[in-house]
């Protein structure tokens, strides 16, 4: 399974970078990964705040994350 990304409004004004791995969903805080029900919630349609983006736009969005 390829690593997914994706952005959440859901925390305006915030918005949280989060992906999916194999393992786990997780958002970014704090310069942090932190596990987060967010993506599981989206599936099942309840969360409009998500939105998929590439690895490259995760990347730009907050080459923090990468490093």
């Amino acid at each position: 399974m390829t690593t997914r990304y994706f952005t959440s409004t859901a925390y305006h004004p915030n918005v949280l970078l989060l992906r999916r791995t194999k393992e786990a969903d997780q958002a970014f805080v704090s310069g942090v990964w932190r596990p987060t029900p967010s993506l599981v919630d989206w599936e099942a349609g309840n969360g409009d705040f998500v939105d998929e983006i590439t690895e490259e736009q995760a990347r730009a969005f907050a080459p923090e994350a990468f490093t």
